[in-house]
This record gives structure tokens, C-alpha cells and sequence, in this order.
């Protein structure tokens, strides 16, 4: 069944401290509307997973589909923190298994350890048991390589148009790779 991109959303969940994954624009050419949703400093993973989930409610309430629900860990491995991410987890899933499409992106930078490594994929796989039978998915990714220091962490919601004016789209580039 195909789906109009003014429907398609990209979910973005940033835990306290995490950071901004340079490869996140990869689902915004799939899904350009995105809602950003970041844990406030003082944010327990409990309030904040139930933040999530109130807005998971809002979503479903709409003809918005999630093509995409990225959770970028922190790496913090406390009870509540932990707990937090899974019901954060279930409650974008919730979303997804309703209307039967989506994927689930658990993620981490390159400076997370082994043991959250192992924590993310363990999530991964008792979500994966969910979801047997399903168009929905879960996966793991970590960034490989650190961002540039000169990267400002802003990204373009919206693509430029393609077209003749392409002068005028390298003097944007220019200007946004030297910010």
C-alpha cells in the first residue's frame, strides 16, 4: 500500500545527553515530517517515557503513519534509564503495530561501551518477539565514526528543490558547511 509523504513521519527520541546522529537524514528522504521529542535535564526516564507515549497517543489519533522511530540512547545504564527505554520502545511500537508499518531504530555513537551495546540489542530482540507476523521492524545501529568538530548538530527538515538554480544551491551549502 503506498502512502502520501505528507503522511510519513520520522520519529526522533534524543535521551539526555545523547547525540545527533549524522545519519539521520536518511529517513527524512522517506519521511520529511519529523517530530523531535528530547528528555529535559531533571527528566527521569519515567517521566519522560511517559511524555513519549502521550505523544505515541497523539500520533495514532492522526493519519500519520511512522516510517521511522529513532531512539538515540545515551548510553546510561541505570534501572531508570533502562526502563525508561523500553516503554518509550513499546510505545512508538504501539504506534507502528497499529497501522502495520514502520521501523524501529535503536541507536548509539561510537562512544558507547560494550554493555550498552549488549543492553540495546537485548531490547532489540524481546521487541523482535513482539513482533513476529508484522510489517514492522526493529534494528540496531551505531555511528562508526565521530562527527566532524566543526559540525554545528543542525539539520535541514526540508530537502532543497531540485532544479536550474544550481548556483544558488551551492552558495547554501557553502555557507552551511562553513557554520
Amino acid at each position: 500500500m503506498q502512502h502520501a509523504d505528507e503522511a510519513l513521519l520520522s520519529v526522533v527520541v534524543l535521551e539526555l545527553g545523547s547525540t545527533w546522529p549524522p545519519w539521520l537524514a536518511e529517513y527524512q528522504k522517506h519521511a520529511p515530517n519529523s517530530v523531535v521529542i528530547a528528555q529535559s535535564a531533571g527528566e527521569s526516564g519515567a517521566v519522560f517515557a511517559q511524555r513519549i507515549t502521550r505523544k505515541m497517543d497523539e500520533i495514532a489519533g492522526r493519519e500519520a503513519l511512522i516510517h521511522a522511530g529513532l531512539l538515540v540512547c545515551n548510553g546510561a545504564l541505570d534501572a531508570d534509564s533502562v526502563a525508561g527505554r523500553q516503554r518509550i520502545c513499546s510505545a512508538l511500537l504501539h504506534v507502528m503495530l497499529q497501522k502495520q508499518h514502520g521501523e524501529l531504530v535503536l541507536a548509539g555513537d561510537v562512544t558507547v561501551n560494550d554493555q550498552v551495546r549488549h543492553e540495546l540489542f537485548a531490547l532489540a530482540g524481546t521487541l523482535c518477539d513482539e513482533l513476529r507476523g508484522t510489517k514492522v521492524s526493529v534494528r540496531v545501529r551505531f555511528d562508526t565514526v565521530r562527527p566532524a568538530p566543526s559540525t554545528s548538530g543542525v539539520m535541514k527538515s526540508v530537502a532543497p528543490p531540485a532544479g536550474d538554480d544550481a548556483d544558488e544551491a551551492d552558495e547554501e551549502r557553502a555557507l552551511n558547511s562553513s557554520r
